[in-house]
């Protein structure tokens, strides 16, 4: 399915060859408006491009702050230690590099900075809640949190990290000015999908502490694994609610089927009481590829021009 902005731009190539001159010599004024033409279409284009961009690193964002709460959960209870020791920094490292690519730009994530009050008000506002975050992951992944002061601080402050994270993917998707139906289905399906790898990792972090007799967790639970659920049902069949059309690609219905049949799997141990330790520990190892293949719909559906 062709986005509306595409077609249009398309009319617009075909107007501006109405322009030019049968014969071999354009004049420099029509040379001039080909040109005008040409620069309208590549900001138009970049403009969009950005916009899906910043709505998939943001998500991203989203994603890593329950990511690096999950990492720190499995950390405190010895399950592969060094080896999530080092993502935990690699994914801190990625928080941190992204949200400054945010404010000052960042050629290597392709992350251009967007200069609108409500923007750099809201990033600043992160920057101060993830500053003493980072510290305490810090201690974690330096083997410095010997009283456990680091743990504490994370799970008590995570969702409030992610909270802000989530303002700032809505500050941007808000900030699409285009009436085409089609370009903001776009951005909220990037936004809906990107919200799902979030999900994956919530939900596991939300398992462990149940396991470590946090109950008061069941209910978020609960509420992660419906709201996984339906939204991948309406990233399959479509939802008009949440302005999300139904893929006609065969990638990305592909790549849905991949995430169906890898949730299918993993929602009735989410959904188990108690678990035994083979099954948690089914949790742990395929929680990790149902984010994988999460992301790589998102991915899809940022750089597809026919969703």
């Amino acid at each position: 399915m062709k986005s509306i902005s595409t077609l249009i731009l398309s009319s617009i190539l075909f107007s501006s060859s109405l322009f030019a001159s049968p014969d071999k010599e354009l004049s420099l004024a029509r040379q001039n408006q080909r040109m005008e033409f040409s620069s309208l279409i590549d900001g138009f284009m970049n403009e969009e491009n950005q916009n899906k961009k910043r709505i998939n690193l943001s998500g991203k964002q989203r994603m890593l702050t329950q990511r690096m709460s999950k990492l720190v959960l499995l950390i405190e209870s010895n399950i592969n230690k060094k080896s999530n020791q080092d993502k935990l920094a690699q994914y801190a490292m990625v928080y941190d590099k992204t949200l400054k690519g945010f404010k000052n730009g960042d050629e290597e994530l392709g992350c251009i900075p967007l200069k609108i009050k409500s923007i750099q008000e809201q990033i600043t506002i992160i920057e101060k809640a993830w500053t003493p975050f980072y510290e305490h992951l810090q201690k974690i992944i330096n083997n410095q949190d010997n009283d456990q002061t680091s743990l504490a601080y994370i799970i008590a402050n995570n969702e409030e990290l992610l909270s802000l994270s989530n303002e700032l993917v809505k500050r941007f998707e808000n900030e699409n000015k285009s009436q085409n139906y089609l370009d903001k289905a776009m951005l909220s399906i990037i936004n809906i999908a990107g919200r799902q790898r979030m999900l994956t990792q919530k939900m596991t972090k939300e398992k462990l502490l149940i396991i470590k007799g946090k109950t008061e967790y069941q209910p978020k639970l609960e509420e992660s694994i419906r709201l996984f659920d339906t939204s991948l049902q309406a990233l399959i069949v479509g939802d008009s609610k949440q302005m999300i059309v139904k893929p006609t690609n065969e990638e990305i219905k592909t790549q849905l089927t991949k995430v169906s049949n890898i949730w299918q799997e993993l929602k009735p141990l989410y959904e188990k009481g108690k678990l035994q330790t083979k099954e948690m520990a089914l949790i742990i190892q395929k929680n990790p590829i149902l984010l994988d293949e999460m992301h790589k719909m998102v991915n899809m559906a940022e750089t597809t021009t026919e969703y």
